[in-house]
């Protein structure tokens, strides 16, 4: 396909001598228009498509610095390649044609081989800078289309960000997004649990330790964004001389994961420790108990009565009164204390005191039960029985004394506590 070439020159003399040069040589691969004021030729451009533009700078009423001016400032025309022709060489016109967005430029009289050269080569490299703009809208192309967040970075300043980055920032450009945040890194939180740059000695290396932690565990970050905190799987690999750093959002899948993960360890009506969980925790306790010769007691409490209060009120009110007595217990323990519903109305907990200290803290526990009012029951009491783990125990030896302590309890009349 032929290109067009623009020739703007008041001088009849040298419309004539390019015209002839062109179709002497190169008629088949340009299609050449001429005129001799720069009005025409601006009127020209917005009728017509142009490759390139000849341009002479000594005309009179528009010359060619001010006519550049003008196609460099027109959204259709500011791409199209400008060689100035001129007689001039000071060095203050060469950098004025260079200054006003010129290609090239060519001294009057020109050679004709010089001409054709310069305009193959600048054709040529249009035509490559339109290859290479093609490639990088696809790849943007390619970017966009994915739901992640990816930044393309030398590891200090994002150089090629997804729409999807800009959409989650609130940006609606990456010379935006590099104002505000320069690298993606400095949003990340500093919170235990997630990667951010406070973990590092050297923060610019944040993309290596990305790409070594990621071989054997997921590493996630946390972002918050107009107030809202987002959770991130973050993920970076190399690319030529640059980094590609992808970002999944996995904030709703880590907040189902957190809920199932509740619902495995805690009793879904007294919102305290399952027994699943209450043996995860025990275990761990009775390791530390042996290794560091830490004391601790084990109480085994339950609900006198409580048949008569499903039988007299229904299970409502009977499981209201397991949420109430769970949440008053709760009140009155610490926060490192294990408690935990053992299952019906019975609860089991475990602290760290000794024996003496473990009746003391059980039967004020009692006492806050009796005095408690619990509405339509109006009052309940507990039976404890509490044992010391000793050096060898297994759980089910510190569980079976527990519970015998227990039976003693109620044997004795309710309401009261007893060790083994």
């Amino acid at each position: 396909m032929k290109k067009t070439i623009l020739c703007i020159d008041d001088t009849e003399e040298n419309l004539f001598t390019i015209k002839s040069v062109i179709d002497t040589v190169a008629s088949n691969n340009y299609e050449l228009i001429l005129c001799n004021s720069a009005h025409e030729g601006l009127d020209i451009l917005l009728r017509q498509r142009v490759d390139l533009i000849l341009l002479d700078i000594m005309m009179p009423e528009i010359d060619g610095f001010s006519a550049a001016k003008m196609i460099r400032s027109n959204k259709r025309t500011k791409e199209i390649p400008i060689i100035f022709v001129t007689a001039k060489k000071d060095d203050e016109t060469i950098e004025e044609c260079y200054k006003l967005g010129g290609v090239d430029y060519i001294n009057k009289p020109f050679n004709h081989i010089e001409l054709l050269s310069r305009i193959s080569f600048h054709l040529e490299l249009k035509n490559k800078e339109v290859e290479l703009k093609k490639e990088k809208n696809y790849a943007q192309g390619i970017l966009d289309f994915q739901e992640n967040i990816i930044v393309v970075t030398d590891g200090k300043k994002a150089t090629s960000v997804n729409s999807a980055l800009l959409d989650f920032y609130d940006m609606d450009s990456i010379e935006s997004f590099i104002d505000t945040h320069k690298c993606i890194s400095f949003s990340f939180i500093e919170e235990n649990g997630y990667f951010s740059l406070a973990l590092l000695k050297i923060p610019s290396m944040w993309i290596y330790e990305v790409m070594k932690l990621s071989v054997n565990e997921d590493v996630v970050v946390k972002i918050l964004q107009n107030e809202v905190e987002y959770i991130f799987n973050l993920k970076a690999n190399v690319f030529t001389d640059k980094y590609i750093v992808t970002l999944t959002d996995i904030t709703q899948l880590t907040k189902i994961s957190l809920e199932y993960k509740h619902e495995a360890n805690y009793d879904a009506l007294t919102k305290i420790y399952n027994r699943n969980m209450f043996h995860k925790l025990i275990d761990a306790k009775m390791l530390d108990s042996k290794k560091y010769k830490r004391p601790f007691i084990f109480i085994l409490l339950d609900i006198d009565f409580f048949k008569n209060v499903n039988d007299n009120y229904g299970h409502l009110v009977g499981d209201k009164v397991l949420q109430r007595l769970s949440a008053l217990i709760h009140k009155h323990i610490r926060s490192n204390d294990i408690f935990a519903r053992w299952g019906g109305e019975e609860f089991v907990l475990a602290l760290d005191v000794g024996l003496e200290k473990g009746i003391e803290i059980a039967n004020s526990l009692r006492k806050h039960i009796e005095l408690e009012v619990f509405e339509e029951v109006k009052s309940i009491t507990c039976s404890f029985g509490i044992t010391e783990h000793k050096e060898d125990d297994t759980l089910e030896e510190m569980i079976g004394r527990a519970d015998t302590a227990l039976y003693e309890a109620k044997e004795k009349g309710r309401n009261r506590v007893c060790q083994q």
